[in-house]
């Protein structure tokens, strides 16, 4: 008998996840545009009735509702959130089955390839996570058209990022940190969003010398964003600016997304770097971003269906096996 999966959102990444679960697993999909709203916790208790699984795509600010009603009823949990203070929340929960919040992309699939690239060594130095979903072409000053959630991008850009420095996990400010990165020979800069590092600063705190998480884009991004976010004070203006970008910023199923992990460390005594990198494109049927963001979820979910999460309650990313993850069918877009 198929398991039975919930998913709440049909936007991009909702609309995914139902095409690459559909022919594995019985779905039930509800979002606020058929008459579901998450907001509301009885219609979220009825929901996920004699559901094994759920999956939020939906905004980060239901996913409360949503896991604590699956930790409730055991109800296996994921999400896509990289809001830290969701995460927090769920993290406080009790359950007799896993809760698994930050799957997905960046967070998700960025730190459990980390926490795999970091087992190699004996001792780690440093720890560079770095992902750019991005459009392949562009004409306008910023250098950027949407491609995913812009509620989720606004979130990242404003909120304080986490890090590792000389061993102590600290707060970065978001839009601080630029660096120029090359990869291929292009030229490319990153620097600080939010909650890339999901729980590794809390997890390698005193075990790494160095670790962080940025945000890839082409040069020049950076310096308008600021200019939007800072001078003209519209992180405090969230709705505004919100509004402003659905508006006027076109959206691009040309993307590609950059996956990109350093680590140095010692291996025998010796001084070492491994690099992992992924280009990714989309195709017909899928952008990169919904392609990426979808399948590190799936997979996590085969994972967990398969017996391969032995864990119950707050599940980490980075402590799942990397192998495990790329060797399912849903995995496989990273390998």
């Amino acid at each position: 008998m198929k398991a039975k999966i919930a998913i709440v959102g049909s936007g991009n990444i909702g609309w995914a996840l139902r095409k690459l679960l559909k022919d594995d697993y019985e779905i039930r999909q509800g979002d606020i545009n058929d008459g579901f709203d998450a907001s509301d916790i009885s219609q979220v208790k009825d929901f996920l009735k004699d559901i094994d699984a759920v999956i939020s795509a939906g905004p980060f600010a239901v996913n409360k509702n949503i896991a604590k009603i699956a930790s409730e009823k055991g109800i296996g949990y994921f999400d896509l959130t990289e809001d830290v203070e969701t995460t927090e929340y769920i993290k406080s929960l009790e359950s007799t089955n896993i809760l698994m919040p930050q799957c997905g992309l960046a967070p998700g699939a960025i730190n459990i390839c980390a926490a795999g690239m970091m087992k190699h060594f004996d001792s780690v130095n440093e720890v560079m996570m770095r992902v750019g979903a991005l459009p392949r072409f562009t004409t306008n000053e910023m250098s950027y058209y949407l491609s995913w959630s812009t509620n989720g991008l606004i979130n990242e850009y404003c909120n304080e990022a986490d890090a590792i420095y000389e061993g102590k996990a600290i707060k970065v400010m978001p839009l601080e940190g630029a660096e120029k990165i090359v990869i291929d020979g292009e030229s490319f800069e990153a620097f600080n969003t939010s909650g890339g590092c999901a729980t590794m600063c809390e997890t390698y705190e005193n075990k790494v010398e160095t670790l962080s998480y940025k945000t890839i884009r082409y040069p020049g991004h950076l310096n308008h964003m600021k200019f939007l976010f800072n001078d003209l004070h519209l992180k405090k203006n969230k709705d505004v600016l919100e509004k402003l970008f659905d508006k006027e910023v076109p959206r691009t199923r040309n993307d590609v997304i950059i996956f990109f992990v350093k680590v140095i460390g010692l291996i025998d005594g010796v001084l070492q770097e491994k690099t992992y990198l992924r280009k990714i494109y989309g195709d017909e049927k899928y952008s990169a971003i919904q392609l990426t963001t979808a399948s590190g979820a799936c997979s996590v979910l085969k994972m967990y269906l398969d017996g391969k999460i032995g864990n119950k309650g707050f599940i980490k990313q980075e402590s799942l096996s990397w192998d495990d993850f790329i060797e399912n069918k849903y995995g496989q877009v990273y390998a």
